[in-house]
């Protein structure tokens, strides 16, 4: 998996979505060929008052609160098609497809294929959308930096945003997690580096006493 696209997982994954990477479309041709349009780098849902749950006895914790940098519209299912790039903030050639959109809220299960028309149109258009059931999706793009808006409505959170949120995250719920073993690849590394600051941090302390 791109490492940029990991580090998207988890960002959203700590935000309380459920994400699927790397999702391929595949179209038919005239003689019923199968062939590859594109990959979709994320397809997101979270539903209303997701979190992380830690038990506590009798009582239950759940820590956490959603990046506003997310644009979470609130009280509703929330679905993201994102496309996550290393450089500048784009949208391929597939997020302009119709087709593509269609074959993404197919995923989501939320839009009938007789009411998916209406929903890409105001997508496209809008950069977001209400399903027929209510649902909030949206495309967003996730990249190094936005030089200029990728396009109509459309959300952009940068790499170093979702690094630092990890981050802060973990530091902030440490004593939650420093015993974790995370099998998110991500976490991990980032884990490892707080731990190797914190013990940094406390032999310069101890040596200087």
């Amino acid at each position: 998996m791109d490492s940029a696209v990991a580090l998207v997982r988890t960002y959203l994954q700590i935000n309380g979505y459920f994400v699927v990477t790397d999702y391929p479309v595949v179209e038919l041709d005239r003689r019923g060929s199968a062939r590859s349009m594109t990959d979709l780098d994320i397809l997101a849902v979270r539903f209303p008052g997701a979190g992380r749950l830690v038990p506590d006895g009798d009582r239950s914790t759940i820590i956490g609160e959603i990046d506003p940098e997310l644009g979470h519209p609130g009280d509703c299912i929330d679905l993201i098609i994102g496309e996550v790039k290393q450089g500048g903030a784009r949208l391929n050639r597939g997020a302009h497809d119709p087709s593509v959109m269609r074959a993404a809220l197919a995923r989501f299960g939320s839009v009938d294929e007789g009411r998916a028309r209406e929903v890409v149109e105001n997508l496209l258009a809008r950069g977001h959308a209400t399903t027929p059931c209510g649902h909030n999706v949206r495309v967003m793009v996730f990249a190094s930096y936005a030089d200029r808006s990728p396009g109509p409505g459309v959300r952009v959170v940068t790499l170093r945003h979702m690094k630092q949120f990890v981050t802060d995250y973990l530091r902030e719920f440490w004593d939650i997690f420093r015993e974790t073993q995370f099998n998110d690849p991500t976490m991990n590394f980032i884990m490892m580096l707080e731990k190797s600051e914190r013990h940094f941090k406390k032999h310069k302390r101890d040596t200087h006493r």
